[in-house]
């Protein structure tokens, strides 16, 4: 089963057990009570079916109800009060009542008038009756343990209970039910005020399972007194149900009997104190309504239960409990399967699954009896259990299925049938297997029931018949029949084409021939229609006949006639309209003839209008163009001008001459011609009734006499053509199609309906027979548009205002018939007699007083036409305009519309006339208007000094506008001076007087950087465009800069517009900052010189920038790679020695490169520096100069002992030269490393070299945003110039950390001893960042000798902290920064581009603000002409009133004009109007916040507005002035709001300019830092080649010890290297203090990067708001538009 939602209000049927009764169902008294409780009882979660299919897709359940309804007799209580006598109860709750208590008396039935104190268990019920609250169930007095039973007849579904209680709630209860009729029970709910006391041992949590019992106490508190309810649902809501199918849930919702136990009563306490009886009176229970919702319980087989056999069918609103069951289902619960439905087992229907039970299709009617079989069931996978007895009626089978050999199953008849099996019946002549026919229809295998096996052209259910196309059947033919011969075209679809015996063909209607190969007379097109062939249908009147070609059918036309059918004429050629006869009135001959055009009615007449006559007049019609001889209907259009019928109109047809008998018209009589007629007033057209024969060729006179008419026109009567009474049933036809599509009633009318489709095809034929085929359209060829007419009618293409069928004459009310069509005549209503004029010129007739061609004008001199006055201009104009009354061409310098006031440039009043001394004098500014020298817009006079004050225009100032503004030039003394803007390209304050040469116009005072008569450049030492106010300081490099072209060291000049700086020879860069490739030296300040590295012996031509270092190969050395490398000596070509000096006593490490001689110091000798020198004692190295009488001995010991000496001298020289000779292979071991010290110092560079690269390409879309990139350079290149002008700064650190580098390298040169190998270690270290003592292959880093796989130099790498790392990290991120910078520039570009728009933008805007406050000027200055015209004409009329001379006549004429008068709008309009403008007033929501934001210009506005207003005092009372003012204070407010928009784009343009600074500063703290890396990189050089020169010495050292020990100097040597341990030992902390500064660096380098992050930001900040800056001038743009519109609307 499906459990659905539980729903007391449901409007549709339902297929739930609990949701399925309809709102008819549910009586008003239920429905009010179960409302209560809506919304409390939830749905239950299960799949719900598709309610609309009913039981036929699915489960169905009857509609839910009231169980108690119809079952008084089933509800029973253990306890009513009044039962046995009368007894007393009274009521708690009645404590304001007089009357407490009441009796109950229960023995009679409830009546609601005679007895009213019934309180049986059956007035629970609900009636829906008004009475409810009256009626109730009562228990006796005190009687705790009650309880109420409903007793079923069947099994039902239970969903929930509601009981309404008249008293107290009870203390405790219970509800149980039974599903086995009362034969056991069991407990659904447990309800206490205290579960505890009550139920002890009953769980009181909430429910976990849908069949948990519990005790729950929200329905039993003492409170409410009266209409507490208890409220029980089986299904709570909150409860999942996982399967709401499942034997659980069927069994909780089935009932058969339900009780409600009430065991214990809410008292007050006083019953326990005072036993009397009336203390119990008040405590009983008392219910008012319980309702019990529930329906029959048909598992899901039924939509619908009918009444059980005993139970009456008529109680509305019951439930019944026997289910009508569906699903092939039975039982009185469909528990069962219907008989012969045995197929599958019972279920429940389930949702969509209905479940039903199952009769195999196979299952004859034929059996006896069937049963289901469990294990068949199971044996055929679940299908099918369903086993026959006793097959009949020739079937067999488990089933029944099968009919018996020769026999077949019928297949037009149910298997049920007893007659389906049917014997076989073929013909053994056409047969092939004698009989036998197929048993069954199956169609995989080509099996048709029944069916007989025919030969090959035999057919038929017993093959007795030849198939189609075939004839002859014969049982000597193995074919069985022979083919037919005919044409296919031709013969009838659907049977044989040849009959089956003769052989002849079956022809198709229209088809002839013994092959049907043939159509038949008057028809056309063999084919495979129907009927074979077509008709040729040829028009009745296109056509002469109606016979047509065969192959396509084509008819033989009339003349102009076309078409296959003759339907369509040619092109030029139209059939004429009904009414195509159409003879004018205002054309005929009449005695009195008039011709009038109807004004508004262009629809009702024909021609050009109509012509009147009087009663008695006659009217003659000529006519002469009869095409056709036959009778016509007389047509008569009119228009009466009485309101009364016209009752007799005398018609003659006055013929040329007696009628031959043998003509067409031969039966006419005199009485014939004689016709009389009445006209109805109310219609505009009457047809004769009597049809007039006309004869083609004569000529006839049709005379009339009626009043006013239009014209006349003769249709033909189409009773009198062949075509519709020639009686054949086409004519026939044709006559009803004319007659009951009323063809004839459309051309009646001038104003006539669309033609359908079938009258023209009619009207065609007739016009074709009528003029012999079509009629020529004939178009004027000035009056149409082109040769063409309609078809229908040959109505040409007129030309506007052209009319005629033909286009050739101009319309009523128009002339010039031409090329152009015709012309509006134009006249004027109230000065032309007729709206009519001469046809050929135009003129219209006018009344007396007007004048003109159209008669609409007023003389020279007047206006207001059609009551024309002078013209009111003070005798300065002759005269006005004709509509307003305004002066034309006004004299004497004045303006206005009555020459009123003076023009612009001069001032007086010329109102007092021209003999007065108030005429208009030119302005003196300085000069008058054509004087060439007039700079004012207007002037006026003060009235108090009588002063002229001038209103200058822009650029000009002074009293007389004689002097160029501030911001302008020129000579305006002079004839012909004027003033101009100075050209300074926006690069100047415009209020400052000395900005400009206010003669010349040269730009004296220039701002922004910029210099130049125009301000047209940067200033010396600024470079960029000047015309956007984006000059900057130069930032060149002083040393690579020309001299001349630097002040000071910061002050230098470069190229005005791309920044270039002049630098120094063989010295490159924007900025001058660095060599050209190949050379060096750029601090030498005098250019960078050549490196002259040696071809050869140099690895490249470029050397170190800063030292000029060449990258020498193996093996060589000096600056130029032209010596041996550093501490050798000899010539590099042959070979090259180490220099085997003492540390101790030279002045350098490196010896004379040619003789190898060391350079000692002073006081050192010897060939290594490693004796004291003559003139010294002591023991070296601590040599003491000699006291001063050395000298003298010396120089006599030297004279004495030269020779000696000299030999002796020799002699050490050629030991020295064994020794060295000796020691070659030792300084080749030492060359062999020292090339390999090389070659590792070559593999560090490249490798810094491929990691540059490798970063750099890696660094494309760094940034998503160019803006950020803006404030960061800025930065930069603030801290760049801090760098170099600052200390200490980056620069002077990096100087010291040169020198100290450099004291380095000339303490390192101690490191030759032994003991020098921890000192390597650390270094390999620093350099490499890993230890020097661990082998290459272990080692991330590399070092000194180590190679990678490839045979390249292993130093460094990625994770590595030594000196190379260090110096590549700095030198990416100075590239980093460098490309960084020329992005920024490309972003402040844009920057600036995007200000100049905005600036321009706001430009415009302001121009559009003017353009609405000159718009709103001339609105305020027609208002004020149009209340002094008001004024000019009340004082008029006031005067001309109040003289004397003023008569009666006058003052009425005058009244009258008053009158009048009109105002252009109605009160209504008017209030309209004025509330509109309040609405527009009140719309400008806009002013409130551009005044807030602009409080410094609202003084000015108010201002303004005051002066506007004593101004114009005397029109404070015009709508329009208002809006005006208010428009004028709009826009000065706006004004003021494009004011501080601009205020806002300066300080947005100080702060690019301030960026821009800090860009160049950024630019020099890069150049530092440029500086800084090949300081590092030198720094690193250093360090590796101290690291070499260490491990040479290392083993020079070994070297020299052994020949030492040969000369017995170990002593001196063993000391010498406790020195050098302690010098190795200072080394290392001298290395130590270099690390941490180095590091102090690398920290500073990040700082920079987070100052240049943070920067970033800030650079995104202000970039958002220049967008929220734009986007707020977009929205004043907008509000400045909309209120141009307001103001345009309301002028």
């Amino acid at each position: 089963m499906w459990l659905g939602a539980v729903n007391h209000d449901v409007s549709v049927s339902c297929s739930t057990p609990e949701r399925h009764c309809s709102r008819s169902e549910v009586k008003p008294l239920e429905v009010s009570k179960t409302r209560q409780v809506r919304g409390s009882l939830a749905a239950v979660v299960g799949q719900e079916p598709d309610h609309s299919h009913g039981c036929a897709h699915g489960s169905c359940y009857p509609a839910t109800g009231d169980l108690l309804v119809g079952r008084e007799k089933n509800l029973k209580a253990s306890s009513t009060c009044g039962m046995r006598r009368k007894e007393p109860y009274c009521i708690v709750s009645h404590l304001q009542d007089e009357k407490k208590c009441f009796d109950c008396d229960s023995r009679r039935p409830y009546d609601p008038v005679y007895n009213t104190i019934n309180h049986r268990i059956e007035n629970v019920i609900t009636t829906f009756k008004p009475h409810r609250k009256k009626s109730w169930w009562q228990s006796e007095n005190g009687k705790s343990d009650v309880y109420i039973q409903l007793d079923l007849e069947a099994e039902f579904h239970f969903t929930h209970l509601i009981m309404t209680f008249k008293t107290f709630r009870p203390a405790a209860m219970l509800i149980e039910r039974s599903a086995d009729f009362g034969r056991t029970w069991q407990i659904y709910r447990y309800f206490a005020h205290d579960c505890a006391a009550a139920f002890p041992g009953v769980s009181q949590g909430s429910l976990h399972n849908i069949n948990d019992v519990i005790c729950e106490s929200r329905y039993s508190d003492i409170e409410p007194s009266t209409e507490g309810e208890v409220i029980y649902r089986v299904l709570d809501p909150a409860i999942r149900i996982e399967d709401p199918y499942s034997p659980n849930i069927q069994n909780q919702l089935k009932i058969t009997n339900l009780r409600v136990n009430f065991t214990k009563l809410h008292t007050l306490g006083d019953n326990l104190l005072d036993p009397r009886a009336e203390i119990k009176e008040k405590y009983y229970y008392a219910i008012y309504e319980l309702v019990v919702r529930g329906n029959c319980f048909c598992y899901g087989h039924a939509s619908e239960c009918a009444p059980i056999d005993g139970i009456r069918d008529d109680i509305e609103g019951m439930v019944h409990g026997r289910c009508v069951c569906n699903h092939n289902t039975k039982g009185l619960n469909c528990e069962q399967c219907d008989d012969f439905h045995n197929d599958l087992p019972w279920r429940p229907a389930e949702g969509r699954n209905t479940n039903a039970c199952k009769s195999d299709v196979t299952v004859m009617a034929t059996r006896t009896a069937c049963h289901f079989d469990m294990a068949v069931y199971l044996a055929t996978g679940n299908i099918s259990g369903g086993v026959c007895d006793d097959c009949q009626h020739n079937t067999m089978g488990r089933n029944c299925e099968m009919c018996k050999p020769f026999y077949y199953k019928d297949p037009i008849k149910d298997i049920r049938d007893p007659r389906v099996c049917i014997a076989c019946d073929c013909d053994p002549d056409g047969s092939q297997n004698g009989g036998m026919c197929d048993s069954h229809t199956d169609a995989s295998l080509g099996m048709v029931g029944g069916q007989c096996r025919c030969k090959a052209n035999v057919e038929g259910p017993r093959c007795d018949k030849c198939k189609t196309g075939f004839f002859g059947l014969s049982a000597d033919n193995p074919q069985g029949c022979q083919p037919c011969w005919c044409d296919h075209r031709g013969t009838v679809s659907g049977s044989s084409q040849c009959d089956p015996v003769s052989g002849d063909c079956f022809c198709k209607r229209l088809v002839t021939g013994r092959s049907c190969d043939q159509c038949l007379p008057e028809h056309w097109a063999l084919s495979h229609d129907l009927n074979g062939c077509r008709s040729c249908e040829c028009d009745i009147g296109g056509a002469l006949d109606n016979h047509c070609s065969m192959e396509n059918g084509q008819c033989r036309c009339r003349s102009h006639m076309t078409g296959r059918q003759c339907t369509q004429v040619e092109s030029g050629y139209f059939f004429m309209a009904l009414d195509h006869l159409l003879y004018e009135a205002e054309l005929a001959k009449m005695g009195q003839v008039s011709q009038e055009h109807q004004t508004g009615r262009p629809a009702t007449w024909t021609g050009i209008g109509f012509a009147r006559a009087p009663e008695g007049g006659t009217l003659e019609f000529h006519i002469n163009n009869i095409p056709y001889s036959m009778e016509y209907d007389l047509l008569i259009r009119y228009e009466s001008q009485m309101p009364r019928d016209w009752e007799e109109v005398q018609i003659r047809v006055i013929r040329p001459g007696p009628i031959p008998t043998s003509s067409p018209c031969g039966n006419t009589i005199p009485d014939d011609d004689r016709l009389t007629i009445s006209l109805p007033a109310g219609a505009r057209f009457v047809v004769l009734s009597q049809p007039v024969c006309l004869e083609r060729g004569e000529a006839y006179t049709i005379r009339f006499e009626f009043t006013r008419y239009q014209d006349i026109a003769f249709m033909p009567r189409h009773s009198s053509m062949e075509m519709f009474n020639s009686g054949d049933p086409a004519s026939n036809v044709r006559r009803q199609t004319y007659e009951r599509y009323r063809c004839h009633e459309g051309a009646k009318s001038v104003t006539r309906p669309l033609m359908s489709d079938t009258c023209a095809k009619l009207i065609t034929s007739m016009s074709a027979i009528i003029n012999d085929g079509a009629l020529s359209c004939n178009c004027d060829l000035q009056g149409s548009i082109s040769s063409l007419c309609d078809v229908r009618g040959g109505q040409c293409r007129c030309k506007p205002n052209v009319i005629g069928r033909r286009c050739d004459q101009c319309a009523p009310g128009t002339y010039g018939f031409g090329p152009s069509g015709c012309v509006a005549c134009g006249c004027s209503l109230e000065g032309s007699v007729t709206r009519l004029c001469d046809k050929f010129t135009g003129q219209c007739q006018c009344r007396p007083g007007a004048f003109g061609q159209r008669c609409d004008g007023c003389q020279l001199g007047h206006w207001g036409f059609p009551s024309c006055r002078p013209c009111q201009c003070n005798g300065h104009a002759d005269q006005c305009d004709q509509r307003t009354g305004a002066c034309i061409n006004c004299r004497d310098n004045t303006g206005g519309d009555k020459c009123d006031r003076c023009a612009n440039g001069y001032y007086g009043n010329p109102v007092l006339g021209i003999a007065s001394s108030g005429q208009c004098r030119p302005c003196p500014c300085p000069d008058g208007p054509n004087s060439g020298r007039h700079f004012a817009a207007s002037c006026y006079q003060d009235s108090r000094n009588r002063q002229i004050i001038c209103n200058c225009n822009q650029g000009y100032t002074g009293a007389r506008c004689e002097e160029c503004a501030p911001g302008y030039y020129g000579n305006p003394s002079q004839p012909g001076g004027r003033c101009q803007p100075c050209q300074c390209n926006n690069n100047i304050d415009m209020s400052d007087m000395d900005a400009c040469d206010r003669q010349t116009g040269e730009c004296r005072k220039c701002l922004y950087n910029t210099e130049g008569p125009n301000c047209g450049i940067c200033k010396s030492g600024y470079f960029g465009d000047a015309s956007r106010r984006n000059c900057r300081k130069c930032t060149c490099n002083f040393l690579g800069t020309e001299r001349s072209q630097c002040m000071e060291r910061e002050d230098c000049v470069c190229q005005r517009t791309t920044g270039q700086c002049q630098c120094l020879p063989n010295v490159i860069g924007l900025t001058c900052d660095h060599c050209a490739p190949n050379h060096w030296n750029l601090a030498s300040g005098r250019g960078c010189e050549p490196c002259g590295c040696d071809p050869n012996n140099s690895v490249t031509s470029s050397c170190n920038e800063f030292t000029g270092q060449c990258q020498c190969r193996d093996g060589f050395g000096g600056k130029t790679c032209t010596d041996c490398q550093e501490n050798y000596w000899g010539d590099p070509r042959t070979q090259c020695r180490a220099c085997d000096c003492d540390w101790r006593g030279i002045e350098t490490s490196q010896c004379n490169r040619v003789t190898g001689h060391c350079v000692c110091q002073q006081g050192v000798s010897g060939v290594r520096c490693d004796q004291c020198a003559r003139g010294f004692s002591g023991q070296f190295p601590n040599c003491q100069p000699c006291h001063q009488c050395f000298g003298d001995w010396d120089r006599i010991v030297q004279v004495a002992q030269i020779g000696e000496t000299t030999d002796t001298l020799n002699r050490l020289e050629g030991d020295l030269t064994i020794v060295q000779d000796s020691n070659s292979e030792a300084s080749k071991e030492l060359s062999a490393l020292e090339r390999e010290a090389r070659e590792l110092n070559l593999t560090s560079e490249q490798l810094h070299h491929q990691l540059d690269i490798l970063k750099n390409s890696n660094f494309l879309g760094a940034y998503d945003s160019i803006r950020s990139s803006y404030n960061k350079s800025r930065d930069a290149e603030r801290r760049a110039n801090e760098s170099t002008t600052t200390r200490p700064s980056t620069v002077s650190q990096s100087a010291d950390t040169r020198r100290r580098t450099e004291l380095l390298q000339v303490n390192t040169i101690i490191l030759v001893i032994a003991k020098q190998i921890q000192a390597h270690v650390y270094l390999s270290q620093q350099v490499c960042g890993a230890p020097g003592d661990a082998p290459c292959g272990e080692s991330p880093c590399g070092g000194a000798g180590c190679r990678d796989d490839e045979g390249n130099r292993h130093c460094g790498g990625l994770n590595c902290n030594g000196a190379v790392a260090v110096a590549d990290n700095a030198l990416e991120r100075a590239k980093h920064a460098e490309k960084e910078l020329s992005k920024a520039m490309a972003e402040v570009e844009g920057l600036f581009t995007k200000v100049a728009e905005a600036k321009t933008k706001a430009e415009e805007a302001k121009s559009k603000a003017q353009a609405a406050l000159d718009k709103a000027t001339a609105t305020k200055n027609k208002v004020e002409r149009s209340n002094n015209d008001l004024r000019d004409l009340i004082k008029q009329i006031r005067d001309f009133l109040t003289q004397e001379g003023a008569d009666p006549d006058s003052i009425e004429a005058v009244a009258n004009r008053v009158l009048e008068l009109s105002i252009p709008a109605s009160p209504l309009q008017i209030r309209h109007l004025a509330d509109e403008i309040k609405e527009r007033v009140r719309s400008l929501s806009n002013v409130d916040a551009i005044l807030e934001q602009t409080q410094d210009d609202v003084r000015k506005a108010e201002q303004l507005l005051l002066d506007a207003k004593r101004l114009c005092l005397s029109s404070l009372k015009s709508p329009t002035f208002i809006i005006t003012m208010l428009a004028k204070a709009d826009i000065d407010m706006t004004e003021a709001r494009l004011a501080q928009i601009e205020s806002e784009t300066s300080n947005s343009e100080k702060d690019l300019n301030d960026a821009m600074g800090r860009l160049g500063t950024l630019g020099q703290e890069i150049n530092a830092l440029k500086t800084k890396r090949a300081n590092n990189s030198m720094a690193a050089a250093r360090a590796e080649e101290t690291a070499t020169m260490a491990r040479d010495k290392i083993l020079d050292g070994q070297l020299t010890d052994k020949y030492h020990e040969v000369q017995q100097r170990v002593d001196t040597k063993a000391k010498a290297v406790q020195d050098a341990k302690k010098r190795a030992e200072s080394l290392r902390d001298e290395a130590k203090e270099l690390l941490r500064d180095a590091q102090n660096k690398l920290q500073r380098l990040a700082e920079l990067e987070k100052n240049y992050e943070e920067n970033q930001k800030r650079l995104e900040g202000k970039a958002r708001q220049l967008d929220g800056l734009e986007d707020k001038m977009k929205a004043i743009l907008s509000d400045i538009n909309k209120q141009i519109q307001i103001y345009n609307t309301c002028q």
